[in-house]
């Protein structure tokens, strides 16, 4: 792929390269020695069992036959198709679905990842649940989003007069797991087995990705033959000079290593917007450990005058289309004030699978100029773990005071911030290289969604640090780590909210609402065992007028 990088940017990379010559990075990766990470053992061992992407499109191509039916089948038989998933699961088909949109005469796709009532609600109204399929998509098989949406829908479909119910599911998980039993248990129309050596967020060019790609009408057999040919330019033989994976990979790692600047901003246009999702996981939660960590910054506002901290570096995807036009007349002149850029050419959307690869081994580069692990998470648990001692509470019908309250600080600024202070009580909290991240567990709709990035915009303004946003409980399977993780560079902004329509989830005692907010009150409280600065704010609907209100404190 075309790459450019302004004259800061170039010397950077030139940087990080030298140290992955020095570590045989080329050679050392596409044979799979794990020393380029960690030398112990544990580490090795673990490491070697979650390099099955770094060629996945060869064995996906060799199934491709096998999707392709399955899509036409579902193209004949239905007219949506769910993919409840999480993380790993969900980000890739949710690039595909917004890039290409919708295929004339292929189902609808629709992404759900969450667990917030009225979000679940929207997808309900949207859809018959007699024409709809619903994947089912979990690595583990135990994800309990999706086992949450699964019980819902399953039983919607058995009310709506399915006789056969599980034909309207199919299920995209590794061999042996829960789900699969699950999957045969009720007769799912398809199971589709995934490799077990490929870890969630590296998934994208496997049946996690490809699979529903195919469902809306997406020709994956070229996307994936692509991203093979693109695959030439990134393996050991090829030219550094023309390796855009490795140029990638030392700009993030020596931006850290060796300058300080650890936010890296993707300037993406409209058309490439949520491809800032996907790669926001995949860096977060790869580099996000050992008191380290490459902070993602997607979808935020440009600052007009380019008065950002020197924490930052700007990586361009740039598509040439319409929507591409601003951002590259804002991208060149970030040279002027001395801020490092690299560009990479996006020409059509079917070279995303080569860009989806192109991000996988620039990750694993940068984990090994940052020598991390980045195949691990090892502090995504913690907020589950949380989590499940909330709900084992409103199991026996104890409902936690603190899953609503008002403001909840932790421990140890619980005697400095007030609510009716905020604002300036956060900016008394940030220090020198932090960032802000605001976390919210509600629906978007567009009000809500420009309410919030009004809040996002203001206090990216009034701080100039970098504002990280994302929504819950996806962001627990992506960001997450990085928050737990990282060397304490976060103040964190937790909003949970009462549902305006609650649904019950089947063979449980409590509510998607009640499970949304126990899975806000489970990260409050991670993230106070980690020691992190958290506030966590209960808004009131109407949700609009709440956030408005929390915004004018700013």
């Amino acid at each position: 792929m075309n790459t450019q990088e302004n004259p800061l940017a170039e010397g950077i990379i030139r940087e990080g390269l030298i140290k992955l010559d020095d570590l045989s990075f080329n050679t050392k990766f596409w044979a799979k020695d794990a020393s380029l990470w960690k030398q112990d053992k544990e580490n090795k061992d673990f490491i070697v069992k979650f390099l099955g992407w770094q060629k996945v499109y060869n064995w996906t191509l060799l199934h491709i036959d096998e999707v392709t039916a399955f899509a036409q089948d579902v193209k004949e038989n239905f007219t949506h198709c769910v993919v409840m998933g999480m993380g790993g699961s969900s980000l890739a088909p949710e690039v595909f679905r917004t890039v290409f949109g919708k295929q004339n005469g292929w189902p609808e796709l629709i992404v759900l990842d969450t667990t917030n009532p009225d979000w679940i609600d929207s997808v309900r109204t949207r859809i018959d649940p007699v024409k709809t399929l619903f994947i089912f998509a979990s690595k583990s098989g135990g994800t309990v989003e999706p086992s949450s949406q699964f019980a819902y829908f399953f039983d919607e479909v058995k009310k709506a007069g399915v006789h056969e119910p599980g034909k309207n599911f199919a299920a995209i998980t590794d061999s042996g797991t829960g789900l699969e039993t699950l999957a045969k248990q009720h007769h799912f129309r398809h199971i589709f087995l995934n490799p077990s050596d490929i870890g969630g967020r590296f998934s994208a060019l496997s049946f996690f990705g490809i699979v529903p790609a195919a469902i809306m009408g997406i020709d994956v057999k070229q996307l994936l033959t692509i991203a093979r040919e693109q695959a030439d330019t990134f393996g050991p033989d090829a030219p550094v000079k023309d390796n855009a994976a490795l140029k990638l990979g030392a700009f993030m790692g020596a931006c850290n290593i060796n300058h300080g600047r650890d936010k890296l901003t993707l300037l993406t246009p409209k058309d490439l917007a949520t491809f800032g999702l996907w790669a926001e996981q995949l860096v977060a939660e790869s580099t996000g450990k050992e008191g380290k960590g490459i902070v993602p910054v997607a979808g935020e506002s440009l600052l007009p005058n380019f008065d950002y901290r020197e924490d930052r570096f700007f990586v361009h995807l740039s598509t040439g289309t319409e929507s591409d036009k601003p951002i590259r007349a804002m991208a060149a002149k970030l040279g002027d004030h001395e801020e490092p850029l690299f560009t990479i050419e996006v020409p059509t959307p079917y070279d995303l699978g080569a860009l989806f690869l192109l991000w996988e081994i620039a990750t694993a580069a940068a984990g090994a100029i940052l020598a991390i692990n980045p195949f691990d998470q090892p502090n995504v648990q913690e907020a589950k773990t949380m989590t499940k001692d909330v709900l084992a509470d409103l199991a026996k019908g104890n409902i936690p005071e603190s899953i609503s309250a008002p403001i909840l600080v932790s421990k140890d600024m619980a005697d400095s911030v007030k609510l009716e202070t905020l604002a300036q009580d956060v900016y008394s909290l940030l220090e020198s290289n932090d960032y802000v991240a605001l976390l919210p567990y509600v629906y978007p709709s567009a009000e809500v969604e420009k309410a919030l990035a009004e809040l996002r915009d203001k206090i990216m303004l009034r701080t100039k640090r970098a504002v990280l946003f994302g929504y819950g409980p996806r962001y627990l399977h992506s960001t997450g780590q990085l928050h737990k993780g990282d060397g304490n560079n976060g103040v964190f902004i937790i909003f949970s909210a009462d549902a305006e329509h609650d649904i019950q989830i089947p063979g449980q005692k409590y509510t998607f609402g009640q499970l949304c907010n126990a899975q806000a009150l489970g990260d409050f409280q991670a993230l106070q065992s980690k020691g992190r600065r958290v506030i966590k704010l209960h808004l009131t609907q109407p949700l609009v007028e709440s956030i408005r209100k929390i915004s004018d404190l700013f």
